[in-house]
């Protein structure tokens, strides 16, 4: 019996690591760009080629068998051996483009003032910024929120307090805010995501009213471009806006910051420490990141 008679199909393979990774079959079919229906397919022809269950199948999602968190831990090392192997013959026949995904607000307040910086360390290599958050998985995501997965394939970036802030010009336009409780009468920016006004209001002025006035975005990116429009009050993230503060663009109100530091955490693909640029390119992010945290402090 020959060796390719004995491996079990690749587009399976493909579809049980997202999917045990994951813990999930809809979103392995939205990183492969495949649908449920397709991932399910491929899961069901690995069982059969094993003669056993991998999964085991709930109203509230997929959670690996013994025997499945045993084959992800022997395939692992050798789909990561893959990826390099991969990564070094196309470095052979091509020109190379690494791509890196982050939030719209990280893209513009961090990356993008640096790109020439990463540019200059990864060499002739080039950097595609994607801010879509969804398709094909890339090499680095840098993502945002208040946990992070614990395990080895991410690791705390930043993390940054939030605190009320607003343009100069909106208060030439509107006069002085000396006190949390006047801003019940202000025009307050809120998001869709990750919106702490509730909660700041109830640390800063327990019992005030909320403004009524407000204006919704769907991120923390619109909500500070409009601060910086003169449009009203946001929740900045502090260690993202430092520039514009000590600019006098943007001004911070009040000392009082959100009670929970938003946290952004740094995903390599598998087999990144075998790769020379992305192990490159994650050492200028985190050195960047630890002397963003230090000139905070």
């Amino acid at each position: 019996m020959t060796i390719a008679s004995r491996l079990p199909p690749f587009s399976a393979l493909r579809g049980f690591e997202a999917a045990a990774r994951l813990n999930s079959f809809r979103l392995a079919a939205e990183e492969l760009c495949l649908s449920t229906s397709a991932i399910s397919h491929h899961i069901r022809h690995l069982e059969e080629f094993f003669g056993q269950p991998l999964f085991v199948r709930s109203p509230s999602g997929v959670t690996l068998t013994p025997c499945g968190r045993e084959y992800l831990s022997n395939i692992t090392p050798i789909l990561c051996d893959l990826v390099t192997a991969t990564d070094r013959a196309m470095k052979k026949t091509k020109h190379r483009t690494v791509t890196l995904r982050c939030s719209p607000g990280c893209a513009s307040r961090w990356l993008v003032p640096r790109l020439n910086m990463l540019k200059r360390a990864l060499g002739g290599i080039d950097i595609n910024l994607t801010t879509q958050p969804s398709g094909p998985q890339p090499d680095v995501e840098i993502r945002c929120g208040y946990t992070f997965p614990p395990d080895t394939r991410h690791e705390v970036l930043l993390t940054t307090l939030r605190a009320p802030v607003c343009s100069a010009e909106y208060i030439r336009a509107h006069g002085p805010i000396e006190n949390s409780s006047d801003l019940s009468g202000h025009t307050l920016l809120r998001e869709h995501q990750l919106d702490e006004w509730d909660r700041w209001f109830a640390i800063a002025t327990p019992g005030s009213p909320i403004s009524e006035h407000s204006i919704w975005f769907d991120d923390g990116h619109g909500a500070i471009l409009a601060a910086e429009q003169g449009m009203g009050i946001c929740l900045g993230h502090l260690a993202l806006i430092r520039a514009e503060l000590a600019s006098g663009q943007l001004v911070q109100l009040f000392d009082q910051t959100t009670p929970e530091s938003i946290v952004y955490t740094l995903e390599m693909q598998l087999g990144w420490q075998n790769d020379d640029t992305l192990v490159t390119l994650r050492n200028c992010l985190v050195s960047d990141a630890h002397e963003m945290a230090c000139v905070a402090e």
